[in-house]
């Protein structure tokens, strides 16, 4: 956060999750950093894109780096939190041997 209490950190753009939903074959995207679109979006254009098609969004994820870029199965365990539209949840990948 700056001196003007505004977040900085990468995410997808629009383009990307529009191009994600459209042309893949996705379930949901995952990302290391606290939110799928940048840190100073104030429209929140990946959310409405990714979860406007009922797909879903990791966010916070660790050790994504020690994922295949395919082949990877997930596990992926929310809480239920009455009301409201997301919560903590544990992910457990299952890696292909090759």
């Amino acid at each position: 956060m700056d001196s003007s209490n505004k977040l900085h950190f990468p995410g997808y753009s629009a383009d990307a999750a529009d191009f994600l939903v459209e042309e893949r074959d996705i379930n949901g995207i995952g990302i290391d950093t606290l939110s799928a679109d940048y840190g100073m979006s104030t429209d929140f254009s990946v959310h409405h894109i990714i979860n406007g098609n009922s797909k879903y969004i990791l966010e916070n994820v660790a050790n994504l780096d020690k994922l295949t870029p395919t082949g990877a199965t997930l596990i992926i365990a929310p809480i239920k939190i009455e009301g409201d539209s997301g919560g903590q949840a544990r992910i457990w990948a299952i890696l292909s041997h090759p």
